[in-house]
């Protein structure tokens, strides 16, 4: 496996880049116009489909790093009505993955103001940009707190689309957030720190869901935040947004982007072959996007997908994580 090196959060002890996102626009510290209404927004709707999306990268007084991902997802269909949770760790230095699933048959608090999400031992409660996260694995537990140093971004200009191949979102991004806790490996509690990214999509998703996407979220050392979606259907066009220290948001169009995966990995425990490493344009920045490992696959009988931290080196570097799903549909069963 390619020795990677990772930039730290806390760039003047290390002489990193820094991820200095401050900026006195006025985009910083207003919350976008669009279909999205952040004062009831953030809390869970009635509609098929919705999940919550936290991914970052971590790193502990020791300067080991570590990849997580903490996700609920809530289904209302009637005949089928439950929240899931994942929670992932990539231990980077140990090169390990662990993973977590749950699954209730339960929904949260319709008249919740804000986030406030449990499954089991997996919890995440939130509001405004200031969230708390809690979970575990067989080795590792989080417990997070994050604050968002940027506004949220609205995807698709305002914050709403209608698919091609049916069905509908609404879609926000709170892309740069900072950090803090600890990570507990084989009840060893350590302090760690870094930067991570949240995800709130809901709506009538089970078509696109069933089509499957490649997903990038790219968090340059520059400031800039990039995010990149490629639906495998001819008639969805890939798309995404880049934005700046300033906040600014803009649109990316098909015609800006290019992605090219540079190999496969084959999963020993599904049998499914996924991308696995890429190339990548946005504009006039070339850059590749390298899985820190290639084993960061959450397998389920109910879903099984790869959702990995990764680390972006070329004209610009980073940090990213990427989700790759609908590569194992036979794996999935009701």
């Amino acid at each position: 496996m390619r020795t990677l090196t990772l930039c730290c959060a806390v760039a003047a002890s290390t002489g990193c880049p820094t991820n200095d996102t401050g900026s006195s626009s006025d985009a910083c510290d207003e919350l976008p116009a669009g279909e999205v209404d952040f004062a009831a927004d953030e809390s869970v709707h009635q509609e098929l489909l919705e999940w919550w999306y936290w991914t970052g990268h971590l790193q502990d007084d020791q300067g080991r790093w570590y990849g997580f991902e903490q996700t609920f997802f809530v289904f209302q269909m009637g005949f089928y009505d439950a929240t899931m949770a994942h929670v992932a760790v990539t231990d980077i230095d140990a090169g390990t993955f662990s993973y977590d699933y749950t699954h209730i048959e339960e929904l949260p608090d319709p008249e919740m103001s804000g986030i406030d999400l449990v499954a089991g031992t997996s919890t995440a409660q939130g509001l405004d940009g200031h969230d708390r996260l809690a979970g575990a694995t067989d080795r590792y537990a989080i417990d997070l707190e994050l604050e968002a140093s940027k506004a949220p971004v609205l995807h698709h200009g305002d914050g709403f689309h209608e698919y091609e191949v049916g069905g509908y979102t609404w879609y926000y991004t709170r892309p740069r957030m900072d950090v803090t806790g600890t990570i507990t490996v084989d009840g060893e509690p350590r302090a760690v720190s870094g930067q991570g990214w949240m995800d709130h999509q809901w709506g009538n998703l089970l078509l696109i869901a069933e089509t499957g996407w490649d997903w990038f979220a790219v968090q340059l050392d520059d400031g800039r935040e990039i995010m990149i979606f490629l639906v495998r259907d001819e008639d969805e066009v890939p798309g995404g947004s880049i934005t700046g220290p300033d906040c600014v948001t803009e649109e990316l169009g098909e015609d800006e982007i290019e992605v090219t995966a540079q190999g496969t990995w084959t999963s020993p425990i599904s049998g499914c072959s996924y991308p696995m490493g890429w190339d990548v344009r946005v504009r006039d920045m070339h850059f590749t996007v390298t899985p820190v490992m290639e084993d960061q696959e959450l397998y389920h009988e109910r879903e099984t997908y790869w959702e990995g931290a990764s680390i972006v080196d070329g004209d610009v570097s980073g940090r990213a994580y990427v989700e790759l799903a609908g590569y194992c549909a036979s794996a999935d069963t009701d």
